[in-house]
């Protein structure tokens, strides 16, 4: 299961590239248009809107994955390592906490607009489920990232790695 995890994680870093390589493209592309004097592509800012949330909750698993969020460890810096894991232990907790009421409330929205038909009438009309989807999932993968974190951490505090005898 870890592994399939990992697989999925893996591809939660890979879609948000391509998503950022498309609107690299998109945009660039009716940059370039316009220069010329043509309309470029009409749904490119469209899309781009639906990109940057996409990538926000697709990439933000993976980034937690490889702890590279942004940090701040002015005080964690001062703590020693075993009250730096329990620390983490409360960090991965509230982080569970939150991306678990986050994940429950976007599923309850995209169903009700799924229920309802809404759809998001722009240059291209799209069903607006389609675009909150990635609300529940990416919090449903940030929930199990952090109870995996967890469960590291707890790891690691009942069992420490014991000094080298010189």
């Amino acid at each position: 299961m870890v592994k399939t995890i990992d697989k999925i994680l893996t591809a939660l870093g890979v879609i948000p590239a391509l998503l950022l390589l498309f609107m690299v493209l998109s945009t660039s592309f009716t940059i370039f248009a316009r220069f010329l004097g043509f309309s470029g592509l009409i749904w490119g800012v469209q899309f781009t809107e639906y990109s940057l949330l996409w990538m926000t909750l697709l990439g933000a698993t993976w980034v937690l994955k490889r702890d590279k969020h942004v940090t701040v460890d002015l005080i964690t810096g001062l703590l020693k390592e075993r009250s730096k894991a329990y620390f983490d232990l409360v960090h991965s907790i509230m982080g569970f906490a939150v991306s678990a009421v986050l994940c429950w409330y976007g599923a309850i929205v995209s169903w009700g607009q799924y229920q309802r038909g809404v759809v998001d009438i722009q240059v291209v009309d799209v069903p607006k489920y389609l675009v909150l989807i990635v609300i529940p999932a990416g919090f449903l993968f940030l929930s199990l990232e952090f109870i995996r974190r967890f469960l590291i951490t707890l790891k690691v505090i009942r069992h420490p790695k014991t000094p080298e005898s010189h």
